[in-house]
């Protein structure tokens, strides 16, 4: 086993400086992918301090603007309160299949879910109307999957389970435009 051996006062100083600024960028680039606010400004200070570029940063790899941070608070958010289904109810993990048997018809599944997220039933029924005709399995050759037609890249950020799954379909739905952010669906809500 090789192991450095500092011995003089200079050597040690710097082996200590190298250890800070690693942990220094260590705790910059976890706080920074936590979405933590400020720790971009701990990074430029860290750069100054040591005079080292730090390539995430200068490469622009994290997005640590206030309207990222504060998206990023909203993920984390809807993460602590997604439910956890039910085994009647258990979607499949994969974007395609057939959606889990529901107990109701589907306007029942999306009265439930505007219920829940303190909507209009039927503002939520005309949207999914619009979208999809209230077909849990529609899809369009833009991408667009399901009852309220979420994209991939849309269902990945805020879904869960199955796209096809009615129930997953409408309490993402209510839970987005009770958020505000009903200019998902520019052309329905």
């Amino acid at each position: 086993m090789h192991r450095r051996l500092s011995f003089g006062a200079r050597a040690r100083r710097r082996r200590r400086i190298r250890k800070l600024v690693t942990w220094t960028w260590i705790f910059c680039m976890v706080g920074m992918i936590a979405g933590i606010p400020g720790t971009e400004l701990s990074l430029n200070v860290a750069q100054r301090l040591f005079g080292r570029k730090i390539a995430a940063q200068s490469a622009g790899a994290f997005d640590t603007t206030e309207a990222a941070t504060g998206m990023k608070r909203f993920q984390r958010g809807l993460f602590r309160k997604r439910p956890t289904p039910s085994p009647t109810l258990s979607p499949s993990p994969s974007m395609g299949g057939s959606p889990a048997p529901v107990a109701g018809s589907i306007e029942d599944v999306i009265y439930d879910a505007a219920e829940e997220f303190g909507l209009s039933g039927s503002y939520l029924v005309s949207v999914a109307m619009c979208e999809s005709h209230l077909n849990p399995n529609a899809y369009n050759s833009a991408g667009y999957h399901g009852l309220f037609q979420f994209d991939d890249q849309t269902w990945g950020a805020y879904g869960y389970g199955s796209v096809y799954d009615p129930v997953a379909q409408a309490r993402t739905a209510a839970r987005l435009i009770a958020d505000g952010q009903s200019s998902r669906w520019p052309n329905c809500a």
